[in-house]
This record gives structure tokens, sequence and C-alpha cells, in this order.
């Protein structure tokens, strides 16, 4: 491979939140598969665009669609979700780098969206809400420091990005769950004029968009890469669609069938499609930007699933043990044994750059 002969203040050091969220228990890094609680499985920012592109990378002024994948197993009614995120206040340490304050999380929550004195604020409430980048001058500056770093380091090149954190808190009348999400804040539409300028510095973040995850399917066989039966997720135009392919209860809502659908008795395969490979990005070493043979990025995103359910048992596939590239059944495939009665199986996609998708699908 050759070389191309972050910088990432994080906000004011919001790149320090990783480590102060030890007491913070978060759904992302437990392995109990098992949901029979109150859990936050998923979070994804979705850039509002018409391009076509699922993009998790936002700019100033971009309208973003935060979402969080929450398993209600009781159907708990108290059910609130709410959204926070940190900015910076000089000379302060912020509450989302400080542990005794994520002993207890829901203290954080602010009384309206104008941010705390600590530099908390809400950014709404709901399993879905909507939230626009305001063009901050602490934010703008903060992303220009991003480029003129990279205009004079060339290890800084492929970091045009801040990551900005995100605490999501559930909570009902007796639970209380809380998951941190790193989002992705980046000049983009600074950084997609540069291939056309003279500046070769900002020509090596490659945009993140959100992996795909495109429904459920029993494939007969590890060989079958994802071809089988689809036994969730299913398009729609209509409520008899739904009826059609087997979904009893259900609705066709925003073009996706609802309800319930039958899942087959005994041990099978299950695994996500979609691109199984994700995208093609550069990382940076001291040398700079690393390329291939003829220039272009040398890494791939490869996406992982992670599986959950309310009942049954998962049966992992192996993957190579030669320290290569994980198969495409190792990173999307389970051994799923279905419990009796209803439950739910989830399977979330991520793609190792904050990017998020998801699949939850009810089964009878």
């Amino acid at each position: 491979m050759k070389r191309r002969p972050l910088y990432r203040r994080g906000l004011v050091a919001l790149a320090l939140l990783a480590a102060g969220l030890g007491a913070c228990e978060s759904g992302f890094d437990r392995n109990d598969q098992i949901v029979n609680s109150l859990r936050i499985l998923g979070v994804r920012a979705q850039v509002e665009s018409t391009d076509g592109v699922n993009w998790a990378d936002a700019d100033i002024g971009d309208t973003v669609d935060f979402s969080a994948l929450v398993a209600n197993p009781t159907n708990d009614p108290s059910l609130t979700v709410t959204w926070l995120a940190c900015v910076p206040v000089p000379g302060q340490v912020s509450p989302c780098t400080y542990a005794p304050d994520l002993v207890d999380p829901p203290k954080l929550i602010p009384p309206s969206s104008d941010p705390t004195p600590e530099g908390v604020i809400l950014l709404g409430t709901g399993t879905e809400i909507q939230y626009t980048i305001p063009d901050e001058y602490v934010l703008s500056q903060a992303l220009q420091g991003l480029i003129k770093k990279a205009q004079m380091n060339i290890n800084a090149e492929c970091g045009l990005y801040l990551e900005i954190p995100l605490l999501v808190i559930a909570q009902t009348n007796t639970q209380t769950f809380t998951a941190q999400k790193n989002f992705r804040l980046t000049p983009w539409r600074e950084l997609a004029m540069a291939p056309n300028s003279t500046d070769p510095t900002l020509q090596f973040y490659v945009r993140n968009a959100n992996p795909p995850a495109d429904g459920f399917i029993l494939p007969a066989s590890l060989n079958d890469i994802c071809q089988g039966q689809v036994v969730s997720a299913a398009e729609c135009v209509s409520d008899d669609d739904c009826t059609m392919r087997g979904f009893t209860g259900g609705n066709c809502v925003n073009s996706v069938c609802t309800g319930t659908i039958a899942f087959p008795a005994g041990p099978q395969f299950v695994c996500i499609p979609g691109n199984l490979t994700g995208q093609t990005y550069y990382d940076c070493d001291l040398d700079g930007p690393i390329t291939v043979e003829g220039g272009g990025p040398a890494h791939v995103e490869y996406p992982t699933v992670t599986w959950y359910m309310t009942g049954g048992s998962l049966a992992g596939i192996s993957g190579p043990n030669n320290g290569g590239t994980p198969s495409d059944q190792a990173r999307t495939f389970t051994g799923f044994a279905r419990p009796p009665g209803q439950f739910t199986l989830y399977g979330v996609v991520r793609d190792g750059r904050d990017g998020e998708g998801w699949v939850a699908q009810d089964f009878q």
C-alpha cells in the first residue's frame, strides 16, 4: 500500500467522554442478549437529505432525525425517552465526562432546551426526534479548527469530524436505562467542494452513511449469503399486501408491514441483508492518508450485527481465526432457535464509524 506524504478538540474535550461513562448503564456494551427488561439497543442519527443516501454525518444547518431502538417488553405505558447533548463550557468539567453525574443521569435533564450552566442541552423527547444543528459560533469555530489542522498536518486529513456525545435516557415508573451515542459533526459541504479545488488536504475524509438493515431472511444454509425466505420488514403499499405476506394483526405503515409473522420451529439460520461490505474510507498515520495501489482509500467497513431477542437462544456463527477479514456469515448471520409463544427478534447493524441501522420484528 502507498502512503501519501484528528484534530479532534471534540468541542473542548468531548473526546474524553468515553472515559467518563463507566457508571452509565449502556445498551451497547452488555453481552446479555435476552431482553426481559427496559433496554436501549440502538441509537441512530440520520440526516434529512434529498440525494437518497442515509447519511449519518451532519453539518451545521442540517436537520437530523434521531431515533432509538427501545425494548419495552412489558409494554409499560409510562415509558419516556429523553435526548441530551453536551456542549463545552470553558473552565468547567462537562457532566458528560464526570462519572459521579452519570450515576444518576435523569438528574442531568434540563427544564428546557436552553443549555444549562454545565452545558447540557435537551434535544427532545420520544423514541424519534428531529433537531436542526444550530449555526453557533463554538461549533463553526471548532469545524474551522479541524480544517486548519488538516491543512497544517497530513496525519489530520482523515479526521475532519467532531464526535458529539448524546445521552439517551429511557424511563418508566420503575426502571431507568441510559445509553450513550457519539454523533459525528463534519463540514461536509466544504469538503464536498475539495475535489474541484486546489486544496488536497480536504479530500480525505469520507462522509459516513448508516449501514442498511433490510429485514430478516432465513437462508437454507450458510452458503446462500442471505438469500431465502423474507420474514420481516416486508415492503407494502396497502394493508392487503401485509395480509398476503403472512403478517397477522398488522398494517402497512410507512411502506413497511407491521404486526406479527410466523417463525418456523427448530434451529434456523437468520441474517440481515444489505451491503455486507460497507464504505471505503481513508485512515491516516504520520505519513498521511493510507491508500491502495493507484490511489483511493485503503480501509473498508465491515458492518456487524448484534442480535437480541425476548426469548429463545442464539448460536453464533464462527468466523476465520487467522486474523483476516471476518466472513460475511460471521458478521451478519446467527443461528436462532425460537421460544414457545410470541417473541421479538432484534438485529442491530453497526459500521464502526458511528453509523447504525436495525430491524425489529414480532413473531408468533
